[in-house]
């Protein structure tokens, strides 16, 4: 455990968390069975409501590759979505001290596997609209399907897509997502909390 003081508007804060080290820690079969299906039949409902986004900017390369289908339930420590019900057992099990972005991504097949480019989720940890500073951000992946494709970080270590894994890191790790080729889709749910 660590401790974090900080100072803002003339108050001291204290913060504790966990130590987060600096590579991938992979947990699978990370939810009861029962609630990932009911997760995942949720996710696959017709009813659910997705919104289609580039994935990156549009280069030659990845221009008609560029597309994903998404569903926020948290921006900016804010639920945003009526859905987030569905996704409380996950965090429940998380124990989150705050969520910053909790973001349902789904890639349709390409028939070929097309790595999207290296980002991290929350590119900016301070948040002026807060009272304090918060300790660093957490990166967390749960993987909804099994597949070909896979989350590749920038140390060219790969966590395959299997349904049920769920893989943490350091925000500031530089990853990149991509889209499958024998699987009608590839669906994660990331979430970016402390």
């Amino acid at each position: 455990v660590q401790f974090l003081l900080s100072l803002r508007d003339g108050m001291m804060n204290l913060c504790i968390y966990g130590i987060m080290t600096t590579h991938p820690e992979i947990q699978d079969n990370f939810l009861p069975i029962e609630y990932f299906e009911y997760l995942h039949n949720e996710l696959v409902n017709h009813y659910f409501p997705w919104y289609s986004t580039k994935i990156v900017n549009d280069t030659q390369e990845n221009k008609l590759n560029n597309l994903q289908f998404v569903h926020i339930f948290y921006h900016e420590h804010s639920p945003i979505s009526g859905m987030v019900p569905i996704i409380q057992g996950c965090l429940e099990k998380i124990k989150p001290i705050s969520v910053f972005k909790v973001k349902a991504n789904l890639m349709p097949c390409q028939n070929k596997i097309v790595e999207h480019g290296m980002h991290i989720d929350v590119e900016d940890e301070e948040d002026p609209q807060l009272p304090f500073t918060l300790p660093p951000i957490t990166t967390s992946i749960l993987y909804m399907n099994t597949n070909d494709g896979y989350t590749k970080f920038e140390d060219g270590t790969i966590v395959e897509s299997v349904q049920n894994r769920f893989v943490t890191f350091p925000n500031y790790l530089k990853h990149t997502g991509t889209t499958t080729s024998n699987s009608e889709y590839r669906m994660v749910i990331n979430f970016n909390y402390v």
